[in-house]
């Protein structure tokens, strides 16, 4: 596993914010903060991520894919590993915790 310090902890809660224009105002905090510096990491704790609409999904999957996203880290959190938008797991390692 690669090492990444951050600057920045964000904790998104998907319960409260699932859809896609809670992603879109997610992705516009992030870019906020890494125009704030031009070394900046951010690390995004994305809780209950199988909350997310199909829609809000497919917003994060393309974000990942840009090349500004080297700097951000999602951790994403879900109770239901089958709900995640199964692109968007080709990007993700996963771990099982018991």
């Amino acid at each position: 596993m690669t090492s990444f310090v951050c600057d920045q902890i964000i904790d998104f809660e998907a319960i409260e914010g699932y859809e896609a224009q809670d992603i879109e105002r997610l992705i516009e905090q992030i870019e906020t903060l890494l125009a704030q510096s031009d070394a900046s990491k951010v690390v995004v704790l994305l809780r209950n991520a199988h909350y997310l609409t199909t829609r809000a999904f497919a917003i994060l999957h393309n974000y990942i894919q840009e090349p500004i996203s080297k700097n951000v880290v999602f951790v994403l959190v879900s109770a239901d590993k089958s709900k995640i938008f199964p692109p968007l797991l080709d990007f993700v390692q996963h771990q099982q915790v018991a």
